[in-house]
């Protein structure tokens, strides 16, 4: 009998181990800006044209033939943070403490990251009550990163993240074979989501919680300290 539970134990262990769990980004940030040839570079959606240091991910770097985006992806620069030590709440490094490469980061200015790839501090949301050019429109057109097409398709994708960060989620995993998890606490889910709801490789899985603002982190807690299962 002894033998039979720790051997259950440990499959549930190593189930939950090799799951891929995906958080949206927070406004809270640690760091400074990136400095890029002694300029301090504020990344925006909508850059203002009087602004000289203010760029999208996606524009040319001036006078260079790459995009910033680009120049991301190199890792060249080695003053940039780990992503999941760009957020200042907790739960992102409690998450990577378990998860480590296994953890990625939905990201309003960069898409999906995994939590060792380094990025650069940014002003880019989906927040309506963000400042108009940090605002991301859900039409916007980005060449958002995509980290988890290299994931084994076998495993579980595990979503935690507010309803404005849904429709980015879908377009970049959409045509993941993979399960995809999504906690949610809205009364209906479907309410101006409708492309969820003949998808049969996404679960919906409500959490019930009070809590409105960054409810997500609770969510994710919990889920770490087995509070809540799948």
């Amino acid at each position: 009998m002894y033998q039979t539970v720790s051997f259950n134990f440990q499959e549930k262990f190593r189930k939950e181990e090799n799951m891929i769990i995906v958080i949206s980004c927070s406004g809270s940030k640690n760091g400074g800006n990136l400095v890029y040839k002694n300029n301090e570079i504020t990344f925006v959606s909508s850059p203002n044209e009087e602004s000289k240091n203010h760029f999208n991910p996606d524009n040319q770097i001036p006078n260079e033939n790459r995009t910033w985006r680009e120049y991301v992806n190199s890792q060249e620069n080695n003053n940039l943070l780990e992503s999941y030590k760009l957020y200042k709440n907790k739960i992102y490094s409690s998450l990577y403490e378990k998860y480590k490469s296994n953890l990625f980061i939905l990201s309003a200015g960069w898409g999906i990251i995994n939590s060792e790839f380094k990025i650069p501090k940014y002003d880019i949301t989906f927040s309506k009550k963000a400042d108009k050019n940090s605002q991301r429109k859900k039409t916007d057109s980005y060449e958002d990163f995509n980290h988890l097409t290299k994931v084994n398709p076998n495993e579980k994708i595990v979503f935690f993240g507010g309803a404005d960060y849904l429709k980015l989620f879908y377009n970049l995993t959409k045509d993941l074979p993979n399960e995809k998890i999504i906690f949610y606490n809205k009364k209906n889910i479907y309410s101006g989501l409708p492309f969820l709801k003949n998808e049969s490789s996404f679960k919906l899985v409500k959490y019930e919680t009070k809590t409105r603002t960054n409810w997500h982190y609770g969510c994710a807690n919990d889920f770490l300290e087995h509070k809540i299962t799948l």
